[in-house]
């Protein structure tokens, strides 16, 4: 069933009229009791009710909002000693003139200027403006911050489909690569390359969009992309792996495509740069509540693992940063005649 939720305007004047009809119902009742006369205690909020709200409005429209909020402290402070001033005198002479006469004669003893009962009126009116603006800028900060919360989500949500979204091109870009370079040396393997891309891509259409994927298609997914890896490599490459392993963690959901960055870069930074025999070592494992994914390969001994880890990785990052702030560990260890990449997150 859909929410029902009044317009932004319509909220406003809504929680405002909340508020003074509370006030107006406190202010009647706890003075009628007091005073056991219901008919002066409401004459008497009456008289002084729209003033109250003239004072409430004004303050919050111009003396906050114009000058205090964007900085402008002398007109605030002159706007502030203004209000105290006009509103006392208003609120003494609303009740000189029209309170006093009927409801309480002892009051018209002393002279209409009389400065103590001015000022004590004057706090009385903006005792309660205060209150009300407190409450409208509670109110109005708690919207600005939902709002920046939402906008802060919608700027992250954007940005991942942007670093998602770039996994694809950076994968067609290295598979074609190795399509190319299969196709001059072992031309009969192309049609087996080219089934197994067909999965892949199936996969990254109908899979890679998706908020989360079970472990088991991603893990069948890497072991595609690995089988299509090894047609290209021959015996030279020997890739182990413990996914036959996994029947504990079918139950998993994993965002996709996050762990091909390791399998691409060991391809590309181990087996690629060698002629002679090459290894590749992945490994999948839950600890408590984490997931562990580590990735081992060789290196050539003349050639140094580059510091850089490329678009993939750097972008991997990024993701991460995204999906689980503060909460993975992704550790590279280059070492002589090895590269090892360690990555560990939360999951449910």
């Amino acid at each position: 069933m859909t929410r029902f939720r009044l317009p932004k305007p319509h909220r406003r004047v809504w929680y405002q009229s909340i508020f003074w009809l509370g006030y107006f119902l406190l202010a009647w009742l706890s003075s009628s009791t007091y005073v056991e006369d219901y008919k002066s205690s409401l004459w008497c909020v009456l008289l002084s009710f729209p003033l109250l709200m003239m004072a409430g409005y004004w303050h919050l429209l111009i003396t906050v909002r114009r000058y205090l909020l964007v900085g402008r402290m002398t007109g605030f402070w002159l706007n502030l000693l203004g209000g105290l001033i006009v509103f006392g005198l208003l609120g003494r002479c609303i009740n000189y003139l029209f309170f006093y006469p009927n409801y309480y004669p002892e009051g018209l003893q002393k002279p209409l200027l009389y400065w103590p009962k001015i000022l004590t009126e004057s706090l009385e009116i903006h005792l309660v403006a205060g209150l009300f603006i407190a409450i409208e800028l509670a109110r109005h900060a708690l919207q600005q911050q939902q709002l920046s919360d939402t906008y802060r989500r919608e700027k992250l949500a954007a940005e991942y489909r942007l670093l998602q979204s770039q996994v694809q091109p950076h994968f067609l870009f290295n598979t074609l690569n190795n399509l190319t370079s299969v196709s001059l040396r072992q031309p009969a393997q192309m049609p087996r390359l080219l089934q197994r891309l067909a999965g892949l891509l199936s996969y990254q259409l109908h899979e890679s969009h998706r908020p989360v994927v079970p472990l088991a298609k991603e893990i069948s997914y890497l072991s595609d992309y690995i089988a299509l890896e090894q047609l290209r490599y021959g015996d030279r490459l020997d890739v182990q792996t413990n996914f036959d392993e996994l029947t504990a963690l079918d139950n998993l959901m994993i965002p996709p495509l996050l762990l091909l960055p390791f399998v691409e870069n060991a391809f590309k930074h181990g087996a690629a740069r060698t002629e002679t025999d090459c290894w590749i070592q992945l490994h999948v494992s839950r600890c408590v509540d984490r997931l562990v994914f580590s990735v081992e390969n060789s290196v050539p001994d003349t050639e140094p693992y580059p510091e850089a880890s490329g678009l993939g990785l750097t972008n991997l990052r990024k993701r991460l940063d995204i999906l689980f702030p503060g909460q993975y560990e992704l550790v590279t260890l280059p070492e002589d005649s090895l590269f090892l990449a360690v990555l560990k997150f939360n999951v449910n």
